[in-house]
């Protein structure tokens, strides 16, 4: 029988490596981000330049990064979504633009056909569908400073 203390701090162990190599600007051997699309015609230009672990990236309706973007830990941006409500199988596929310079929190969701304006900022746990213009500020899917 293993030695429970031996199973509560292998996992804490390997956590605290991961974080010290993250500290000292080593790579860690792998990465949990996905890029995927199921379309062939789909385009994915530019890319972050951070991205934390456990993101995801469906680029199927096309998905454009300005520069200096930073995303945090378990985002996900979604270009195309067959969950469309009473539509039936429909997909809704609409590019997303991202401009320079903008910053999404952790956990945050982006949907199909959301333009983010330059400058802006995604705050951690959101879900936005809509349009974030130039310079603003969006927490839990409210414009808070524009």
């Amino acid at each position: 029988m293993a030695n429970p203390i031996k199973k509560l701090l292998i996992p804490i162990l390997f956590g605290f490596r991961r974080v010290a190599l993250r500290i000292l600007g080593i790579p860690y051997p792998f990465s949990y981000i996905v890029y995927r699309t199921d379309f062939p015609e789909a385009t994915l230009s530019g890319k972050p330049k951070e991205i934390g672990d456990f993101s995801l990236i469906d680029y199927g309706g096309n998905v454009s990064f300005g520069e200096n973007v930073k995303i945090g830990y378990g985002v996900v941006i979604i270009s195309v979504s067959s969950i469309t409500g009473s539509d039936g199988e429909k997909l809704i596929k609409k590019p997303v633009d991202i401009g320079d310079n903008v910053e999404i929190g952790s956990s945050a969701v982006i949907l199909p056909g959301v333009t983010i304006g330059n400058n802006s900022t995604i705050g951690a746990v959101s879900y936005t569908h809509l349009r974030a213009h130039e310079t603003s500020l969006h927490l839990v899917c409210r414009l808070l400073l524009e």
